[in-house]
């Protein structure tokens, strides 16, 4: 037996209107997809049909046309999110960013900064010995879990527990307001 090959399609724009019939709805499936709106979608495929016609010259016949198409498409939809990326960042002057930068918001200070020492002592003096010495140690003096441990002889875990407990009984204290304790 003789192998024939078949002749070369001529590549012209009656072949790509065939060929562009093929892949329409996977073309507009796709850009409805990346777009979500139909309006966009429509006009990212006539944009990769118009760039396909425009590079006909460059497909290779035998090869998988949807996927070169999918290409183009691809190639277009990121083109136009880089643009737009470019176009927000554009939008806002050189004055507006020194501004912004130039004069910051005032940051409302926490609750906790206009808390004196005095008020601090006082009302440590409120919360039972156990918690107290375990916050005075730690907070006060900056000794490590391990070192308060093995000065009280009490498990690590325990100083933990008992400093969680000194600052929650602190905090209702000093801030009644926030925690609904004392007025």
């Amino acid at each position: 037996m003789e192998s024939r090959s078949l002749p070369a399609p001529t590549l012209d724009s009656r072949w790509f209107a065939v060929f562009i019939r093929e892949h329409e709805s996977v073309l507009q499936a796709t850009a409805l997809r990346l777009c979500g709106n139909p309006t966009d979608a429509r006009d990212l495929v006539q944009d990769t049909l118009e760039r396909g016609l425009k590079s006909l010259a460059r497909y290779k016949p035998g090869t998988d046309g949807r996927a070169w198409l999918l290409t183009i498409l691809h190639h277009i939809f990121i083109d136009r999110c880089r643009s737009r990326s470019r176009e927000r960042r554009a939008d806002v002057s050189a004055e507006d960013v020194e501004e912004r930068v130039a004069a910051p918001e005032a940051e409302a200070l926490p609750a906790w900064a206009s808390i004196s020492p005095e008020q601090l002592r006082e009302a440590l003096d409120k919360i039972p010995e156990e918690f107290r010495l375990v916050y005075q140690l730690h907070s006060l003096e900056g000794r490590s879990y391990i070192e308060i441990a093995e000065r009280l002889g009490i498990p690590k875990a325990t100083v933990g527990t008992r400093l969680i407990r000194a600052r929650r009984r602190l905090k209702e204290l000093l801030m009644p307001t926030a925690t609904g304790g004392e007025a």
